[in-house]
Parts: C-alpha cells; structure tokens; sequence
C-alpha cells in the first residue's frame, strides 16, 4: 500500500515537471483567444470617428488603489493607441473607464486563490489544501467604458475574457485588452471569439 501511494506520489511529480516543460517550450510564441462582446452607441448617420483623445476616470476602488491603477493603465496605453485612443490631460474627447482581473483557479483541488489588479485592488487569498494533478488555469478579464467627456454618455463598451495556463500577466493581459478593442468604434453586440498572436516580437491579431 505505501509504495503504491508512493508511486502515485512520483507519477504526480513527473506529470507536474511535463507540463512544466511543455509549457515553457510554448512560450515563446502562443495564440490567446478571448470570448469578446462590445457595443457602441454610433449609427451609419452619426459614426464614431477620430480624433479619439481620452483621459482616463477611476471609480473610488481604483483610486483607492492608485498606484495598482497605474500599472493597470501603463500597460494599457501602448494597446490602445494601436487603436487611435491617445491620452489627452488637458482637453480628452472621451474618457475611459478600465478594468482588469485575474482569477486564479486550480480545477482538480479545494485550491482557489483571486488575484485582482485595477478592480479591487491587488491582492491573494487562498484556503489551504491538497493540490491535483492538473494544472492551474488562469480567467483573465477587461472591461472597458468609453463616455464622451462632455455629458457622460457611453459611446463603446467592450468585455473580453480569456482562460488558459498563462500566469505572466503582463504579457497576457495586453493581449486579452487588444481583443476587447478590435472592433472599435463600429463595435459588435455578438460574442465572438478574437485570436492575439503573442510572441518576443509583439502582438497581432488574426483577421
């Protein structure tokens, strides 16, 4: 009985050192598909055109964690300008409204931890247990709100989310962002499915 527990022991090692390896020959260049829905408010009369200069709005959790919102938005410019939205402090179009989350689930055991960065802040909790065989996956999701600054009204909103076994969120959540924005500014109220070529080089979108 004990070396059959044993043995399960070592299988478990090994399988955890395989994907270990699998995955780090994977990075180099990987394929990130969200599941996005956005929506906007423009018409075939009255499009949403350029210029689309922005400055960003925090609800009162992001500015309770201002310097988590900075990262956040740090990471954000250089996404968005590949769509034409530019930050603009003195006299922005839009504002923009961002956020951010990553969970972080283990599928196999009572493992759960929820990381989130931009939305309530940064943080982990875990509650102790027995780790499974199976790898841990990462949900990464962003939300995005684009008013016009003049009255308030939204004129894009997007949502993309994406899950896989990334955990290098700085790399990750760029790609899942430009997802949420391939469809500005003429939107697209269907859920669809957005495919990020992520490697060394950058990041591209596949038509």
């Amino acid at each position: 009985m004990f070396c059959g527990r044993r043995a399960a022991s070592l299988c478990g090692l090994f399988i955890w050192a395989l994907v270990s390896l699998v995955l780090a020959g994977c990075a180099t260049n990987r394929l990130i598909d969200s599941s996005v829905r956005s929506f906007t408010t423009a018409t075939a009369g009255l499009p949403l055109e350029p210029p689309f200069s922005f400055g960003f709005e925090r609800l009162p959790s992001q500015q309770a964690d201002a310097q988590a919102q900075d990262r956040l938005e740090d990471i954000a410019l250089p996404v968005l300008a590949q769509k034409g939205l530019v930050p603009d402090a003195l006299a922005p179009r839009f504002t923009l409204e961002l956020s951010m989350a990553v969970d972080v689930i283990n599928q196999s055991g009572p493992f759960h931890a929820y990381w989130g960065f931009g939305t309530i802040g940064s943080g982990l909790w875990s509650q102790p247990g027995s780790m499974g065989l199976e790898p841990t996956r990462y949900r990464y999701s962003v939300h995005l709100l684009l008013r016009d600054a003049a009255n308030k009204t939204v004129v894009f909103e997007s949502t993309a989310t994406h899950e896989g076994p990334w955990s290098d969120r700085a790399a990750v959540l760029p790609a899942v962002l430009l997802a949420a924005v391939q469809d500005f500014p003429q939107g697209s109220d269907k859920a669809r499915r957005v495919l990020i070529d992520l490697s060394p080089g950058g990041m591209q979108a596949r038509p």
